[in-house]
């Protein structure tokens, strides 16, 4: 049996062609510090060419098995064999150049994410999404009574054996919410480093608001009686 690798680079795709080569040729930065690094997409069903893209790559690719953002997530982090687990969007959003910070840090923390409210100048976004997302995030951890500053952001860097455990539910995009706040309340450790959000480079956004917010309210309450009553080790 191969040894795993080191680290496994995931990323959900859903029609991105347009931004997916783009992205793949951007993770030099990645193979320069990890050589060898596995890279797991996972695709609900793309019809505009992604998955040729990825497979020409070389890319390990999987077809989601149950529909929805949450569970195509879960189904990556449990597939990923890399030691560590780097989410990225696939759209651009995420600097590669910025994971040498975040593995750089990873040996003393069980993940590692990036922020992008620990920084004046860290996000590329339309000031009305920019804003609309800090205060989904403010409310977030100060109604929950968590320090974290960017509960909502994707992109972070795994340790493979807490996001295994991290037993989420969520079904939409609030499952990157309800990874993080699962894992901080079992005790994992967990970093944030400030980073820059870039803008989409190509294709439109999957989230549609209305969905988006009522997904993220329920799991607020959600985490809300979970922290104060359900955390086990």
């Amino acid at each position: 049996m191969n040894a795993a690798p080191e680290l496994t680079v995931m990323t959900l795709t859903l029609n991105e062609a347009g931004a997916l080569g783009e992205f793949l040729g951007r993770l030099k930065p990645i193979s320069d510090l990890v050589p060898g690094f596995e890279l797991l997409i996972v695709d609900g069903g793309s019809t505009d060419g992604t998955v040729e893209i990825a497979q020409r790559a070389g890319a390990r690719l999987v077809r989601q098995s149950l529909p929805g953002y949450g569970n195509a997530y879960r189904e990556g982090l449990e597939l990923a064999r890399g030691r560590w687990i780097l989410t990225m969007d696939a759209d651009g959003s995420h600097p590669p150049e910025f994971f040498a910070e975040l593995w750089r840090r990873r040996d003393d923390w069980d993940v590692v994410m990036g922020s992008r409210y620990l920084s004046v100048k860290g996000d590329s976004r339309p000031r009305l999404r920019r804003v609309m997302s800090w205060f989904l995030n403010l409310v977030f951890s100060t109604f929950l009574g968590v320090p974290l500053t960017d509960i909502s952001g994707g992109f972070r860097l795994y340790r493979a054996s807490a996001a295994h455990g991290a037993q989420s539910v969520a079904p939409h995009y609030d499952v990157v919410a309800d990874v993080i706040l699962r894992l901080y309340g079992r005790g994992f450790r967990i970093l944030e480093i400030p980073y820059h959000y870039e803008l989409r480079k190509a294709g439109e956004s999957k989230a549609r608001l209305l969905s988006y917010s009522l997904s993220y309210i329920q799991t607020l309450l959600k985490m809300w009686w979970w922290l104060r009553f359900g955390p086990r080790g």
